[in-house]
């Protein structure tokens, strides 16, 4: 497996804004039909990984590649082909309010030359039955749910075909039961397109389910990277603190140690 050649590579990137080092060299080969679930503390860099890939940020050092390209030199314009096989699903899902689910479909299939509109109804409702949204054409954002509308945003994200689904935080936001569905329909979406995947998530759950490998950023590096169900072999303190949801040490000390209020005091607001 590990011969395939890969579909997306990051060699050396490094990317900081101001002080902040984000990502400090990181190296990574994306392997084509899997799905590789990026996990990692909140602001540790998931969402910026996923934005240099698809070319919105660019590397302060190293280089990305898309096959053969090398994406982190491109402009806009000479981006725009590798954008076209890419399809991104956004942490809030981002749809456009003022536009019908029909609408934020079309969106980026009139912006890439698609005209014929009974070709766009028609792939319109291809991606919307793969959601299960079959006949939600002409509503309104505002009229649905939140796992609403992270379904349509995914049938956005897959209205161009694309070779590469990026999912950003896909079930943030969601209770369990509707984290699920978005799971079972990534999953479902993979074996449907035969697309690869790169999914960025803090939730574990839906990490276990939904990939075939899991990679663990922490402080600009790359911490572990395994076979969901060989993650914990790793032996890392930080990963097995992250998959069980445990605070170490200092971090409950800093707590301990942190001084309440004291409410009996003049002003404290007790009556």
């Amino acid at each position: 497996m590990n011969d395939i050649e890969p579909i997306i590579r990051l060699e050396g990137v490094h990317k900081a804004f101001g002080n902040l080092v984000v990502l400090d060299g990181v190296d990574l080969a994306i392997r084509p039909g899997e799905t590789t679930v990026v996990i990692g503390p909140s602001g540790c860099g998931k969402s910026v990984l996923l934005k240099h890939i698809i070319g919105l940020l660019h590397p302060d050092r190293g280089k990305v590649y898309f096959r053969d390209q090398v994406v982190s030199g491109m402009t806009d314009r000479q981006l725009v082909g590798v954008r076209r096989r890419m399809g991104f699903l956004f942490q809030g899902g981002a749809l456009f309010d003022s536009m019908t689910v029909r609408e934020n479909i079309c969106f980026p299939l009139i912006e890439h030359g698609m005209r014929d509109q009974s070709e766009l109804d028609e792939r319109c409702r291809e991606v919307l039955k793969l959601v299960g949204l079959d006949g939600d054409q002409d509503r309104m954002p505002e009229d649905l749910s939140g796992g609403q509308k992270k379904r349509v945003a995914l049938a956005r994200a897959v209205a161009m075909r694309p070779e590469v689904i990026l999912y950003d935080e896909p079930t943030t936001g969601l209770d369990p039961i509707r984290s699920d569905l978005i799971n079972e329909l990534i999953l479902k979406l993979q074996r449907a397109l035969g697309t690869t995947a790169v999914v960025v998530t803090h939730d574990m759950a839906s990490a276990r389910k939904v990939g075939d490998r899991i990679v663990m950023l922490y402080e600009g590096h790359f911490v572990a990277d395994s076979a969901p169900d060989k993650l914990l072999a790793e032996g890392s303190d930080i990963v097995t603190r992250f998959v069980h949801g445990r605070a170490s040490k200092q971090e409950l000390a800093e707590i301990e140690a942190a001084q309440l209020p004291n409410h009996d005091e003049p002003g404290s607001g007790v009556m």
